[in-house]
């Protein structure tokens, strides 16, 4: 294991061009499981399988799904909340985006060959949400931030959260899952994964630290804590020094 590249406590920024050279080739690949593309667990098709079922049974009350139509995903990946949306939400209109070509290629495919309506997904990155240029029109009713701050920088976390917050409706919600460092943050900078097969960068911020980045987007906006926990059992975590978190945020006004 190469320690220099993981690295405790310090601040450290990563390369996003890294990063999105990483994701196109996620998303060029074929997999036993196509949610491993975004979920990792390249050869354990059947643990992908049981967290995307856990997340997803876990969160549906939560966020009031049956009041949800619109519903923006950023960092949407292979799309796989909206498989899920389209059978929760009546007349859902999902936009799904994501900064890698590849991987929304694939998320359109996933939708077409599952026959899914009220699916749109755009090449767009999370750091330079363009609201005009959206082609499902905020505001929306929910905004899905799933696995994405752990691929940004401190101040582009902030710029993501507030966008994300303005984008959505008086009444609505936010739903940040995030894998957190248990004890500490650390940087994985180009660290080379085994089981991925190619250099990784991710920082795993604590809950506290979120809560930090938080406070800083949603000044003067309202949003507050819904509800907050980790996300999975023991049984469906792999690791001891991360371990995957929700949040669940409201804007003040009613329901979703």
């Amino acid at each position: 294991m190469n320690d220099s590249r993981r690295i405790k406590g310090t601040h450290v920024a990563i390369d996003y061009d890294a990063t999105r050279a990483f994701f196109e080739a996620r998303g060029n690949r074929s997999y036993t499981n196509v949610l491993s593309a975004t979920m990792y667990q390249d050869h354990n098709a059947e643990l992908v399988e049981q967290r995307d079922q856990a997340e997803k049974t876990a969160m549906a009350d939560m966020l009031g799904l049956g009041q949800a139509q619109r519903i923006l995903d950023i960092g949407c990946g292979t799309g796989r909340w909206g498989w899920f949306l389209a059978e929760q939400c009546q007349a859902l209109d999902y936009l799904g985006l994501d900064f890698s070509a590849s991987l929304i290629a694939k998320a359109e495919q996933e939708a077409a060959s599952r026959q899914l309506p009220g699916m749109h997904f755009q090449v767009m990155s999370a750091t330079d949400i363009q609201p005009d240029a959206l082609s499902v029109k905020g505001p929306f009713d929910l905004a899905l931030i799933s696995g994405l701050l752990i691929y940004l920088n401190d101040a582009d976390c902030v710029k993501v959260l507030r966008d994300a917050a303005q984008l959505t409706a008086v009444g609505g919600g936010i739903y940040l899952r995030e894998p957190v460092g248990v004890a500490e943050r650390f940087t994985l900078d180009r660290f080379y994964s085994e089981e991925l097969a190619d250099e990784y960068s991710a920082i795993y911020r604590t809950a506290s630290e979120l809560h930090v980045l938080m406070e800083q987007a949603f000044d003067g906006l309202g949003l507050f804590v819904q509800h907050e926990g980790f996300l999975f059992p023991e049984s469906l975590e792999k690791r001891t020094e991360t371990r995957q978190y929700f949040f669940i945020l409201r804007r003040p006004g009613g329901e979703v």
